[in-house]
């Protein structure tokens, strides 16, 4: 019977806690980051066994407990189970983002190569493939966070603008208009650095 009591109570405590996440209660929120936080980057880590990427993860899932605390249902399960539901689905598709990633710099290089001679490329072109790869890098990382945010989802993630909108809790009309002027600033910040081979470039990140 205690047994039972204690997790009666533990789900009110879980229960109340939300609400107060929900109502933005900030005091809330550090005691609920405190107390979860090694559990969300434990459930993270054996996804991605990477640190960085682990800690990125952990504040992501963070951002969505306090941005959406007021979807949490305690009749469906407990605190702890959803947490780590929602911490291993964003390792997930962190993972499926590297992946994505890797596939675009893999399609740009492929589209290097289906232009040039069929002989063995030089040092100087195998440079300039290492250069014009972490151009995109760059250009991407030097969007506002509002844009990157979205190009990443787009192209990284694969998600459409409705799912994007969803995701970031933002008007598909302004998720839209992120993507516009996100392609447009790395278009204009590709071609200026590549001497007119950025279009190339861009369109491994549009196809």
């Amino acid at each position: 019977m205690s047994t039972t009591q204690d997790r009666k109570e533990q789900r009110k405590f879980e229960a109340n806690l939300m609400e107060r996440v929900a109502a933005k209660d900030q005091q809330a929120f550090a005691e609920l980051s405190e107390k979860y936080s090694a559990l969300i980057f434990s459930t993270a880590f054996k996804v991605l066994n990477h640190y960085e990427d682990t800690e990125d993860v952990m504040n992501e899932v963070l951002t969505t407990i306090w941005k959406k605390a007021d979807t949490y249902r305690p009749k469906k399960g407990s605190l702890v189970t959803w947490i780590c539901t929602t911490a291993r689905n964003r390792a997930i598709d962190r993972v499926r983002s590297v992946q994505r990633r890797s596939a675009l710099y893999d399609r740009f290089e492929e589209k290097l190569e289906g232009d040039a001679p069929e002989k063995r490329t030089t040092g100087r072109e195998e440079l300039y493939r290492s250069d014009a790869r972490q151009v995109l890098q760059n250009a991407v990382v030097a969007l506002s966070p509002e844009q990157r945010e979205v190009i990443e989802l787009a192209y990284f993630e694969g998600l459409t603008q409705k799912q994007i909108a969803e995701r970031i809790n933002s008007p598909l009309g302004t998720v839209k208009a992120r993507i516009r002027r996100g392609v447009e600033r790395l278009r204009l910040s590709i071609n200026d650095r590549l001497r007119g081979e950025g279009q190339l470039l861009l369109s491994s990140v549009t196809d």
